[in-house]
């Protein structure tokens, strides 16, 4: 055998490595490199969803503290609503009470009146018709003059004695057309206009007292008085009422009552001689105050034939008119 030196040997190793390494990388080199690619990018889509798991995390905390914010936010806003409420019903309530401070102060003159039938004569006939059933009918018109609700007045009973006698009505409350504004439950009230001493007296608690189809009403107050011989630049008494219905007070005051003229008003009914008289009406529901200023004319033997209603600021808010005179 032919011995061979070291540099060939080293020449051998250097080619056979070289062939098996040729062999290997042509049978395992595409795999080679498709593993090499694949953990290329499975180091990249890692570092992706490091970023997608930071991203998300980040906006979920993010969310939940702006969540916590707008919590603590609504809660706060929700305790100062309930604050803000609270003090409005506190101060409904305390200008509720003092209304009923003001009914309270004002002293009741009712005439007691006896049971006996009474017809009175013409020269007795004040701001109210007299007759045992004449019937009357109101309407009430809103500012822009449309009718909006009407009102039967009818004379049931007149007792008493030339000294003081009462004249008793049962209003109805008519819808626009003056059909019952329910017809399953019509609305009626029974008033009394009681006359002494040529002075007229309308009982406004007994009015509001005796609404018939409400239980639980309870009314007190004073008389609306009107002189039979009004004259010019007269002044009227202060008269008021308290009501409660249900759980629903009302207090209405008026003041500074005065007649400020004689005039021909010409109404649907006819045309009548009438008092002119202003009066400021104070109302209180539920805490709710409404000022307002009426003007009402007043004809003898008939009553209100006219009314105007207008606001704090002087706008006219509705009329009522005497459009039928039986």
């Amino acid at each position: 055998m032919k011995k061979v030196n070291f540099k060939n040997k080293f020449l051998l190793l250097g080619i056979a490595f070289l062939f098996v390494y040729g062999n290997a990388n042509a049978q395992f080199g595409g795999s080679i490199q498709r593993a090499a690619q694949r953990g290329a990018e499975r180091a990249v889509e890692k570092k992706v969803e490091e970023k997608v798991e930071e991203s998300v995390s980040k906006a979920i905390d993010e969310s939940l503290e702006q969540a916590e914010e707008e919590r603590l936010r609504g809660e706060a806003e929700a305790e100062k609503a309930l604050n803000e409420a609270a003090e409005r019903i506190e101060e409904a309530q305390k200008a509720q009470e003092e209304a009923d401070a003001k009914v309270s102060n004002i002293p009741s003159e009712i005439p007691v009146v006896g049971n006996n039938p009474y017809t009175p004569s013409e020269s007795e006939f004040a701001f109210f018709s007299m007759q045992k059933g004449a019937v009357q009918v109101i309407a009430t018109k809103d500012d822009k003059g449309k009718i909006t609700a009407q009102t039967r007045n009818t004379i049931k009973e007149i007792t008493g004695s030339k000294n003081a006698f009462a004249i008793d009505y049962e209003s109805e409350i008519l819808d626009a057309k003056g059909k019952p504004a329910n017809k399953d439950n019509p609305l009626i009230l029974n008033f009394r206009v009681v006359v002494k001493d040529d002075i007229m007296y309308l009982d406004m608690k007994e009015m509001f007292g005796a609404i018939e189809g409400i239980d639980d009403v309870q009314a007190s107050g004073t008389a609306v008085k009107i002189p039979s011989n009004l004259k010019v630049g007269e002044t009227l008494d202060d008269a008021a009422v308290k009501v409660r219905i249900g759980f629903i007070n009302c207090s209405a005051v008026i003041t500074e009552g005065k007649c400020l003229d004689i005039e021909d008003v010409t109404v649907e009914a006819g045309t009548f001689k009438c008092y002119k008289i202003t009066q400021k009406n104070n109302a209180t529901a539920m805490g709710i105050k409404n000022e307002s200023t009426t003007l009402t004319w007043y004809a003898k033997g008939v009553g209100a034939v006219k009314a105007e209603t207008y606001d704090k600021k002087g706008k006219l808010q509705s009329t009522q008119e005497l459009i039928l005179n039986n």
